[in-house]
């Protein structure tokens, strides 16, 4: 991750961390799943600990498999597939079919493997939602070897990867063998009968399936179509389709974003800030510009170019602002990598408002928060909660702190 900086990271030197992870600078891996990998250089400065792009053209992977503490998110770009769940561990089988546009969320501990063929990204965050950080600052990617165990079986190994996985550090297996009670149907049953379910999907075959395991809170698979329906934000001067997220999530937000460079003369983006995450944005087609440092005087300036590939980074409480032609995926974690809590459980996604551009409807216009504004937003970005603000402004130390004192301080230069 830390590359050289060019000279647009460099305005900021206090600010460390890459921008831009280009995709045409992924590392290449088959790591014998089936599954071919193009995998992101992250750093322990990241909120993500995971970030790939992956293809898959046959029937089954060759593994099943387990990532204990976390959330493993895959976005289905092209094609269809299948994702098994359980199975073994004392877990019981689910399966669910996905498409293009789908999120797959393979809950933390239960063993899945996939099938199909298709392009997918697939991710998972540092910190997950309940505050337990991936096993460690290097190896975070941590998996549990489930291959060809028996139903109540335990994993035959335990590793930890780095983000490219370059390098394997072997773990005790956690655990051996699960042994059922006799009163587990009755368990399971009170699960399924009075257990508060994540209502996250309103799609019934996919709530359906979750019963198979009910004390595996939360959704499995979120459809585009069903869950995520597109709507323009007139905030953003975006066509964009927001999932259901909630606080079983180590997501705060997974949103799908069309814009336009035609928008941009009359509805250019606010500038605003996360100021407890990092903002990820992975554009899936097309190409467009982010400015760093807008409206934010302390700041230096920085701007860079992105293509369909990249997966940009935008620092914690840096201002941005977007423009061009593209379709991205933007996505921010609930926690940081340092333990911080952004918002409330139910309104994760903080932004700090720098500046009120112009637009030309009333509309749009009351869309747009004043500059000075704290806001946070649910995982749809439907509910606003605006807090008593922190910032009282931003601007440079009043005295320039460009000079000494030598009546003060005799003997010194002047």
């Amino acid at each position: 991750m830390f590359r050289r900086p060019n000279a647009a990271q460099a305005a900021n030197p206090y600010i460390p961390g890459a921008r831009i992870l280009p995709g045409r600078a992924t590392c290449s891996a088959d790591l014998g799943t089936g599954v071919r990998y193009h995998l992101y250089p992250l750093s322990e400065l990241n909120d993500l600990g995971f970030f790939a792009r992956i293809e898959m053209a046959t029937d089954e992977d060759s593994s099943l498999r387990a990532h204990p503490d976390f959330n493993l998110y895959v976005l289905c770009l092209e094609g269809s597939g299948q994702v098994r769940l359980g199975g073994t561990g004392g877990y019981g089988v689910e399966h669910y079919e996905f498409e293009a546009g789908d999120l797959v969320i393979v809950p933390r501990d239960v063993p899945y493997c996939l099938a199909g063929a298709f392009k997918a990204v697939a991710l998972h965050a540092r910190t997950n939602a309940f505050g337990k950080a991936a096993p460690h600052s290097r190896f975070c990617h941590p998996v549990l070897d489930y291959l060809s165990c028996g139903a109540e079986d335990g994993p035959n190994g335990a590793y930890l990867f780095d983000p490219l996985c370059s390098q394997r550090l072997e773990v005790p297996v956690p655990y051996g063998s699960v042994a059922a009670s006799p009163h587990r149907a009755d368990a399971e049953a009170l699960y399924r009968n009075v257990t508060p379910r994540d209502p996250q999907t309103g799609d019934a075959a996919n709530q359906a399936q979750e019963l198979v395991n009910p004390s595996v809170i939360g959704a499995r698979l979120l459809r585009k179509a069903v869950d995520a329906p597109e709507v323009y934000n007139a905030n953003a001067g975006n066509k964009q389709w927001a999932f259901p997220l909630t606080w079983t999530d180590d997501l705060a937000i997974c949103i799908g974003a069309t814009h336009s460079s035609i928008s941009d003369r009359d509805r250019p983006f606010d500038s605003h800030s996360h100021p407890d995450v990092e903002e990820y944005k992975y554009i899936i087609s097309g190409r467009g510009t982010v400015t760093i440092g807008d409206g934010d005087p302390t700041v230096e300036t920085e701007v860079y170019d992105y293509e369909a590939g990249d997966l940009v980074i935008l620092p914690r409480g840096m201002p941005h602002v977007d423009a061009g032609d593209y379709t991205a995926l933007y996505f921010h974690t609930r926690q940081s990598v340092f333990g911080k809590v952004p918002g409330t459980s139910r309104y994760p996604h903080g932004a700090y408002v720098y500046t009120k551009p112009p637009r030309p409807t009333k509309e749009e216009r009351a869309a747009l928060n004043e500059p000075g504004t704290y806001v946070f937003m649910d995982s749809r970005e439907t509910l606003n909660v605006f807090v008593p603000n922190p910032i009282e402004r931003i601007e440079h130390n009043p005295t320039g702190l460009t000079h000494l004192r030598p009546d003060l301080f005799p003997g010194e230069p002047g």
